[in-house]
């Protein structure tokens, strides 16, 4: 295997353990505002973080059903941009400034998505520094040696559950010293030396030491440093030349495969700790500079020729197998990667024969994300990064859609798309396929997967998925009557149950909706039919959102708010394409 395709494997095994999990946590997008198709075109200005403009500051537009692909530009004079020649569909928007930072969302923070039409505002943040300098116990300066800044909180003080892809690391001089910039804000620990989970094809000295901390410990004593935005924080450490250990072992694949082999801490934390790869008909995998602890190492198998890769490959994962490092070299770890699950799909269109709902506009399929969302707490075993959702994508012309390499696990879908007189009708779904060769369709019970975790095993594909969206969908724009002067308290929200018995175990038909301060709230994508309505204050943690409003867990608290709203006797009832406003809700 050529250096080129270690290095593309080791990548495409990083995107899909990490990149691929961040795709999820998706924001849904926001309500239709129009019926009509806007032009190919997106405008925006891209602004410091005292809303400055920032002239010719880089611009990235990216499509969402084609990741791989997107458009560049610069921000004029007064930081202005546009975009041409776009067509339908998602976009994720980024700024790039040297020192600047474009603050990517964390694990609990959504992902805003953009469509042709939109006027965009990019704020970004100037960068912190971290910079020092490392010597030896003699003081004398450690030259060529790999310094890297790790973020473990940001400035809230939460701990980070994002993977750190950008440049965190830096080389230190004939001086010794080295300088870090761009840094987002946050708590940061510093260490130099050890591969600190990249490998490397260049021969370096220091690659076989155990990592030494700021200001000259192991992990366990590590300073932590608070970097702020537009300032620089001194990071001295004296180098501590501790010889590091090595885990080895095999990864069992078939010949002509290869396997990327990551090892992480124990608590699941997202930077690899060591990485290196076990080429075809190899003698196995080593992993050096590892100090005292406890570990989990995975290994992820991929075809050799990746380079001639025009898709995403499946790429069979091994689980999590725990290694402690006490004092000696550790050897004979076996890894069996077991194949990927995968779900196969379709969005179905079903149109309205009632006359109001004629020559209304289709859902997109480009303006259509599908959340894969995964329980977070399958278990205590899985790696934190696998632990999270599982991605969003669009489905294709066709309106059909695969997630490929997914570990085992539950999971639920969650669509999501722009048309103003469509809504969510139901999900269904077939039996999953083995994935053993000749092995017989095995039949399962059928269950709703609207209300109900999907478990995936081991190389499970599970087939004959179809998302229906339905025409006919109302709406209503409603206000809270509130006295003169008086506003409402920030966490309110209002709930829509349905009214129908036969309806009252469709999860779909939950809808909650936040009130602003003076009364107004609104809700999209109705299902005709009869609901009632109930004001909570302060909502219930289980039931903030949609998703978690219609969660199996949420099924007892769902109970309660029917019985709640059932006892108020607010009613509306919604025809097909109607749209309801100046709806007043008396709160009791």
């Amino acid at each position: 295997m050529s250096k080129a395709n270690l290095h593309l494997a080791t990548a495409l095994v990083l995107l899909v353990l990490t990149c691929v999990t961040a795709r999820a946590q998706q924001q849904t997008p926001g309500p239709e505002t129009s019926s009509e198709v806007t032009t190919g075109t997106i405008t925006g200005s891209i602004v410091n973080e005292r809303g400055e403009p920032m002239p010719g500051a880089g611009v990235h537009v990216r499509s969402l059903a084609s990741p791989n692909a997107g458009r560049s530009t610069s921000a004029d004079a007064e930081g202005r941009f546009r975009v041409t020649g776009l067509e339908p569909g998602l976009f994720v928007i980024t700024g790039y400034s040297p020192a600047y930072v474009f603050q990517q969302p964390e694990f609990d923070v959504p992902t805003t998505y953009y469509r042709i039409g939109d006027t965009v505002r990019i704020e970004m943040i100037k960068g912190g520094v971290v910079t020092g300098t490392i010597t030896n116990a003699t003081g004398e300066p450690v030259i060529g040696v790999r310094v890297r800044a790790i973020r473990i909180r940001d400035p809230k003080g939460q701990i980070v559950r994002t993977p750190q892809l950008g440049q965190i690391e830096r080389t230190t001089d004939d001086r010794g010293i080295y300088r870090i910039y761009g840094l987002p804000p946050g708590t940061y620990i510093v260490s130099a030396g050890g591969g600190g989970g990249n490998q490397s094809f260049q021969l370096n000295p220091y690659e076989t030491d155990v990592p030494t901390y700021a200001p000259s410990s192991t992990r366990d004593g590590a300073t932590e440093f608070n970097v702020r935005s537009g300032e620089e924080t001194t990071a001295d450490i004296r180098y501590r030349s501790d010889p590091g250990h090595t885990i080895s072992g095999t990864v069992k694949t078939s010949a002509a495969n290869g396997a990327s082999v990551m090892l992480m801490s124990q608590e699941g934390a997202f930077l690899p700790i060591a990485s290196t790869m076990q080429v075809p008909n190899g003698r196995g995998f080593e992993l050096s500079g590892v100090g005292d602890g406890e570990y989990q190492v995975i290994a992820t198998e991929f075809p050799i020729n990746l380079g001639a890769a025009t898709t995403m490959p499946d790429l069979s994962t091994s689980e999590a197998k725990r290694v402690t490092v006490k004092g000696a070299d550790v050897s004979g770890i076996e890894l069996i990667p077991r194949p990927p699950a995968s779900i196969l799909g379709r969005i179905a269109l079903e149109s309205s024969k009632a006359p109001e709902c004629q020559g209304k506009r289709k859902p997109l399929f480009a303006e259509t994300l599908i959340d894969l969302v995964r329980h977070e707490k399958d278990s205590d075993t899985t790696p934190l990064f696998m632990r999270m959702t599982a991605g969003a994508m669009s489905p294709d012309p066709k309106g059909a859609f695969t997630f490929r390499n997914l570990g085992p696990g539950r999971y639920r879908l969650n669509p999501n798309f722009h048309a103003r007189f469509w809504y969510l009708q139901s999900i269904t779904v077939g039996a999953p396929a083995s994935a053993t060769p000749g092995a017989a369709r095995t039949a399962a019970p059928r269950i709703d997967p609207a209300a109900n975790w999907t478990v995936l095993k081991p190389g499970e594909k599970l087939s004959d998925v179809t998302i229906t969206l339905a025409e006919g969908a109302a709406s209503i724009r409603g206000k809270i009557p509130v006295a003169e002067g008086a506003t409402i308290p920030a966490g309110t929200a209002v709930f829509l149950v349905p009214a129908e018995a036969d309806k009252s175990a469709d999860v779909l038909r939950y809808f909650v909706t936040s009130v602003s301060a003076d009364g107004a709230f609104a809700f999209n994508s109705l299902p005709p039919g009869r609901y009632w309505s109930v004001l909570q204050n302060p909502v219930q943690p289980e039931l903030a959102t949609s998703l978690k409003l219609r969660s199996p867990e949420s099924a007892e608290a769902r109970t309660k708010l029917r019985r709640a709203a059932e006892s108020q006797k607010s009613e509306v009832e919604l025809k097909p394409c109607q749209t309801l406003t100046d709806y007043q809700l008396i709160s009791k």
